[in-house]
């Protein structure tokens, strides 16, 4: 049973960057000590080519080097031929207690990045 939705990003459009960004953190399920519990995401975007995937961490304070990708989270369409419009959903299972965006937007727009556990 999802017990929480949450918005990690939204209306995002493209800017002239190379650098990946990140959104603000986020509780996950380890924050309210539900472990092991199924995540699920969505990625809704328009005209997209760049990076997103999910990042976890067990640490309550974490630091930048704390930070894990989240296996199966990623979307990659960086090719000029691969341009994504469209949702793309996900699961994965997990005792993260925080859970966060990392994406490098070349062109179009991030409509929104939510998951929920």
């Amino acid at each position: 049973m999802s017990i929480e939705s949450t918005i990690l990003l939204e209306n995002i459009t493209a800017e002239a960057t190379s650098a990946i960004s990140y959104s603000d953190k986020q509780k996950g399920a380890g924050y309210h000590k539900r472990y092991g519990s199924l995540h699920t995401y969505t990625y809704e975007t328009d005209s997209f080519m760049g990076l997103i995937k999910l990042q976890g961490t067990l640490q309550l304070y974490p630091g930048e080097s704390d930070w894990v990708d989240i296996v199966d989270s990623e979307i990659n369409a960086t090719d000029d031929s691969t341009i994504i419009q469209s949702v793309e959903t996900g699961n994965f299972t997990g005792n993260f207690v925080w859970i966060r965006a990392a994406y490098l937007l070349q062109d179009g727009t991030i409509t929104s990045i939510r998951y929920n556990y």
